[in-house]
């Protein structure tokens, strides 16, 4: 009869093991000390890119030339003068409450560093130049501790005013 009562004690006893050895397993990570995360791993960009908006000026009357002459913007080539950069294709904003209406917009290159230049080409209205530099800042984000910003923007071959909201430039080129 002794024999008959070990045998549900033992089995009693390893019943309170097993479960004593799956509460130590389920707390064992969950202890561990985890490495601090990284805010700058999934960090791509965050500026956004440069845009220009070209609006031209008709010197006498005083009309935007790309919407009285109803300009397509398809027609119109603006060419980075490096060759390593792709040709841009603008448009001509026409929300009328916009800062922009009217100008041919477009994203200018703003990644590294130096002098950049544009040919944009307008059929029936003529080609102009657009020069900039890019310059090395510093700011205090520390997963960027540095950017890019677009300075001395100068069309070259007319007069022009240049404005500036946010990460867009505005040039009034007069024509």
């Amino acid at each position: 009869m002794k024999n008959r009562r070990l045998a549900p004690l033992l089995s009693k006893q390893c019943h309170y093991v097993t479960l004593v050895f799956l509460v130590a397993l389920s707390f064992g990570p969950g202890c561990q000390k985890s490495k601090q995360p990284n805010p700058c791993e999934d960090v791509l960009s965050e500026r956004t890119p440069t845009q220009v908006g070209l609006l031209f000026v008709d010197g006498k009357t005083g009309e935007n030339i790309l919407l009285s002459k109803n300009i397509d913007p398809a027609t119109i080539t603006i060419t980075p003068e490096l060759g390593d950069l792709s040709s841009e294709h603008g448009m001509i904003e026409n929300r009328s409450g916009s800062p922009m209406y009217g100008a041919l917009v477009f994203h200018i290159f703003d990644t590294k560093k130096g002098a950049f230049k544009y040919k944009i080409n307008i059929p029936n209205v003529g080609i102009t130049t657009l020069s900039y530099m890019n310059k090395e800042k510093e700011s205090d984000n520390e997963c960027n501790p540095f950017h890019i910003s677009v300075t001395d923007p100068v069309i070259e071959d007319h007069s022009f005013t240049v404005s500036r909201i946010d990460s867009r430039l505005i040039l009034q080129v007069m024509l």
